[in-house]
């Protein structure tokens, strides 16, 4: 089983396939040549292509790691009332809702021997966000899921964020506009990352899929400051406890907690001092 898991290396190649923002569905982006995928879709362009290429952990804080390869903004922005939903509809084919597909039956957009957490972060343009310089944008993040428990078929590897949302939601991910901050257009980038092929210090293996859209945002609080930020080549370090776990050595973790700043608390108005603890990186017992 384990030799299994370490030779599906290149199974696990996704992107958001559509964004639901403000109750619209808008495509999102899977062209090598940088087209507009239209129906006024604010997704970014990228170079990710039609291989669906991951962002390694060898250029973590390098700009691909903002919103993927080579990644230039929209033209449009998504109107979303501050406080509203916005879900993200990733590539996954081949395996029934809540399980693995049967023996012999291959995935493609993602692979069960793939684990790792999922993360949600905003960025101000100050502006229109087609004209952003995207090294400027500072995220805060507004949502993660890491390791969350050892149970079931997940026993030895550990049930991870991407677990639920590539399995347990149907490839569906969605995470809540903070309803404090004030209105404006914004970059939202959410990611996937898998730690199949890293762990013990080799962490430029791991594999991450960031992915981005630009969202103008309504109805926020304006009185409010904005979130505290941090470029995202700066977000994660290849010792961040997370990025040097192994998954198939490590047993059951007592802790692990997800990378990157604390989550910014959508219920506090302060935004500097009141932050909210980092979640999903509970203790287990072994």
């Amino acid at each position: 089983a384990l030799l299994a898991a370490l030779a599906a290396t290149t199974s696990a190649h996704t992107e958001v396939k559509t964004w639901t923002i403000g109750g619209q569905t808008y495509a999102g982006f899977r062209d090598e040549y940088k087209t507009d995928p239209g129906n006024g879709s604010p997704a970014w362009l990228t170079n990710q292509g039609w291989g669906h290429t991951p962002i390694y952990g060898s250029a973590m804080n390098s700009e691909d790691i903002i919103c993927h390869e080579q990644a230039v903004s929209s033209k449009h922005s998504a109107p979303a009332a501050a406080g509203s939903s916005v879900s993200m509809e990733w590539y996954h084919i081949g395996a029934p809702k809540g399980a693995c597909p049967k023996e012999n039956q291959d995935e493609e957009g993602w692979d069960c021997s793939h684990h790792g957490f999922t993360a949600t972060y905003m960025a101000p343009c100050y502006g229109p966000c087609a004209d952003v310089d995207k090294t400027s944008l500072k995220f805060f993040k507004i949502s993660e899921k890491g390791l969350i428990d050892f149970e079931g078929r997940y026993k030895e590897t550990g049930r991870w964020g991407t677990d639920v949302t590539m399995y347990e939601n149907g490839n569906v991910n969605t995470v809540t506009i903070p309803g404090n901050i004030p209105s404006g257009e914004y970059v939202f980038r959410t990611e996937v990352w898998s730690f199949h092929n890293s762990g013990d210090g080799n962490v430029a293996e791991a594999q991450a899929w960031p992915q981005c859209a630009n969202i103008k945002v309504t109805g926020g609080d304006d009185s409010a400051g904005m979130p505290e930020g941090k470029p995202a080549m700066k977000l994660y370090s290849p010792k961040d406890p997370m990025m040097m776990y192994n998954i198939y050595l490590a047993g059951h973790a007592t802790e692990v907690p997800v990378p990157g700043p604390p989550m910014f608390n959508a219920g506090s108005g302060n935004t500097k001092a009141r932050r909210a603890h980092r979640s999903h990186s509970r203790a287990f017992s072994s």
